[in-house]
């Protein structure tokens, strides 16, 4: 017989407690299964986890509170809890002195698996999509375009196609700082220059197929600024602002407090070179006065500190909601590293005034030198987008509501952690948004876009040089989701010669060709099988099903549409090509048919797959397969249905999708 007893000095760290792992045990079988002692001290909890086992805990002492999914319990010596795979859980130790004790058996069982896959995503009735206002400052290049723009454009005609009543809308963001001293580089006024640029702004958004339900300017909106001074008041009535005095960062050449716009240095957290209030390296606020080595970006001159009375909103009062709203939301690891990153550091108190003239004055007495800080006023924006389309209850408050935010990595701090909890403390029954899809930066011949030194590729010019689908596909093959990813021309020119002009274009004259040949341009029904046919048709069903999981906003991931939309067309090729043998056999009429058949469903496939991320190549594909309904109005369908037998095709072999990149 061997024993094994609890021993203090064997209790390791893991999972926030500490255990005391059974197995291996030396001189033991080992089992099909793991074990430990654990501990969890008073007021403590385990990390909020899930894995891949199925899990048994016996509890030996103490009381605490167990929660699995969203279910929870209270626990005590003598129960025993079921925790079955993949279940997100954690347990508290709600003693005030004695110690949680339990033991823990847990076990690997592949049949369990499925039956703990997650359920299809339910689809509310209504979405409303957004892209992080633009600032005004300057047109756009095409790394604004690779990132949230073109995103919040192909999942809402994602969504769409699965019958959701998506919105999507975005605006500029006039009342940024660099907004005014873009102005006065260009001897305007701020608003005149808000104005005229955003103009700019919006065309070129066009001009990619990217097409918002509305663009809202603020500054004209008859809800923005009213909704932005009520969620002040509110914040400032039950107690959410702070009003504090601190040293702030003040130029005396220009005679101006220095913030955002006004103020360059480097991080206080990761020392890259970086602007005020945050560091698009790390993505980790700053409060200006914190910069290292910080200058006047107006003049060049050291700041000097004064004295300054602002108002704050004292984030880490919201920590413990924001880490149960971050358990629920959709989002990239590395946005949650960095929500994840910043708590653990501790959540500062962000500024929400500052001393300016330009953007929305704070609505309290006293305060009249100052404005709302831009994000704080991002929060009513959003607000009032819900009423731009309909109503705040519709989007906001409402089962049959969601909402879906697209921006870059150096917005996620605000979006993810700012607004929440700002929306936490205004109003509490607010439906915080189910999905952040987030980018990184896009670089151009390995170096960051750069609108002032003239680094850019101007996404209108482009967009007139060749047709906009191309360069959404490219944008789409190189997003740079989980790291920076780079556009160079000559990559551009070979990515979509290799594959739009090399593989897609022959596939579909080559299909349309035999299709004339063969059925005079007719749709033919199936005949014989064979079990390359069968293979096909699985396989299509198994391309389409992951390029819907890439659209999605819980998987969203346009780079793999792009690569699955290329696999689906290479695939579709060869067959194509394989089936030809057919040809040769007058007998094996039935066997062409269904070739011909499952090509041109393919082809369908292909249309609705890329409708998304190339909304005009995938129109005009649906036209020439012979269908007259708009594709805009077709529904992404749960299987794979035929293009119909005795359905004319128009023009396909003959139709040019894609032209050529000089």
């Amino acid at each position: 017989m061997s024993i094994q007893r609890l021993d203090s000095s064997k209790l390791q760290s893991a999972y926030g407690i500490r255990v005391q792992s059974l197995y291996p045990w030396q001189g033991v079988v080992e089992p099909p299964f793991g074990a430990a002692w654990a501990v969890v001290a008073p007021g403590e909890e385990t990390k909020h986890h899930a894995h891949q086992d199925a899990e048994t805990f016996f509890i030996a002492k103490g009381r605490g509170v167990m929660r699995i999914g969203d279910e929870v319990y209270d626990v005590q010596a003598g129960d025993v809890l079921y925790q079955p795979p993949f279940q997100s859980h954690t347990l508290v130790n709600t003693g005030d002195a004695e110690e949680l004790l339990f033991l823990t058996v847990w076990w690997e069982d592949l049949q369990l698996w499925a039956h703990e896959r997650p359920a299809p995503n339910h689809r509310p009735r209504r979405t409303m999509v957004t892209a992080a206002p633009p600032t005004p400052n300057g047109d756009l290049h095409v790394g604004h375009i690779s990132g949230p723009y073109l995103a919040a454009d192909i999942h809402t005609r994602y969504l769409r196609l699965r019958g959701v009543d998506a919105r999507y809308i975005s605006g500029s963001d006039d009342n940024q700082s660099y907004v005014k001293t873009n102005a006065a580089r260009l001897g305007m006024g701020p608003q005149a220059s808000a104005d005229l640029l955003s103009y700019d702004i919006l065309t070129t958004l066009t001009e990619m197929g990217i097409r918002l339900d509305q663009f809202v300017r603020p500054n004209a909106s008859p809800h923005h600024g009213k909704l932005a001074r009520e969620l002040f008041r509110t914040l400032k009535v039950h107690g959410h602002l702070v009003e504090k005095e601190v040293d702030s960062p003040w130029c005396e050449k220009c005679d101006l407090y220095l913030y955002e716009a006004y103020i360059g240095g480097r991080c206080p957290h990761c020392h890259a070179p970086s602007g005020g209030n945050i560091c698009e390296e790390c993505g980790r606020p700053n409060d200006c006065a914190d910069l290292l080595e910080p200058r006047c970006t107006q003049c060049g001159s050291a700041p000097v500190r004064r004295p300054t009375t602002r108002l704050f909103f004292p984030l880490s009062r919201w920590e413990k909601p924001l880490r149960e709203f971050h358990r629920k939301v959709a989002m990239n690891p590395s946005l949650r590293s960095l929500c994840e990153q910043a708590m653990a550091a501790g959540l500062p108190d962000i500024a929400v005034t500052h001393v300016t003239d330009w953007g929305i004055q704070v609505p309290l007495v006293g305060y009249e030198d100052q404005c709302i800080f831009v994000w704080c006023e991002m929060a009513a924006r959003y607000l009032a987008h819900a009423r731009h389309l309909s109503s705040v209850e519709d989007y906001w408050k409402s089962d049959d509501g969601n909402i879906v935010q697209c921006f870059g990595f150096d917005n996620g701090f605000f979006y993810a952690v700012l607004l929440p909890a700002i929306y936490m403390a205004f109003d509490p029954s607010l439906r915080l948004p189910s999905a952040y899809l987030m980018n990184e930066f896009y670089h151009l011949d390995g170096r960051k876009f750069s609108t002032s030194r003239r680094h850019a590729i101007w996404a209108r010019e482009l967009a007139a040089q060749v047709p906009a689908d191309m360069v959404r596909f490219y944008l789409s093959y190189t997003r740079p989701e989980v790291e920076s990813t780079n556009f160079t021309r000559e990559d551009f020119k070979a990515t979509c010669t290799r594959e739009l002009l090399g593989v897609w274009q022959p596939w579909l004259e080559s299909l349309g060709r035999r299709i004339t040949a063969d059925f005079d341009g007719v749709v033919p029904a199936t005949g014989d099988w064979t079990g390359e046919h069968r293979a096909f048709y699985n396989r299509l069903g198994e391309l389409r099903d992951t390029a819907a999981s890439a659209y999605e906003a819980t998987s969203f991931s346009p780079q793999r549409a792009a690569r699955v939309l290329c696999e689906l067309a290479r695939e579709a090729h060869r067959f194509g090509q394989a089936e030809t043998v057919w040809r040769r056999v007058a007998t094996r009429k039935e066997e062409r048919r269904t070739a011909a058949a499952l090509e041109l469903l393919a082809a369908k496939v292909l249309a609705e797959a890329a409708a998304p991320m190339l909304p005009d190549f995938a129109a005009q594909l649906w036209g020439h397969l012979g269908y007259t309904e708009p594709l805009s109005e077709h529904r992404w369908e749960v299987h794979l249905s035929w293009v119909p037998p005795g359905q004319k095709t128009r023009a396909l072999g003959g139709a040019s999708y894609f032209s050529e990149i000089t």
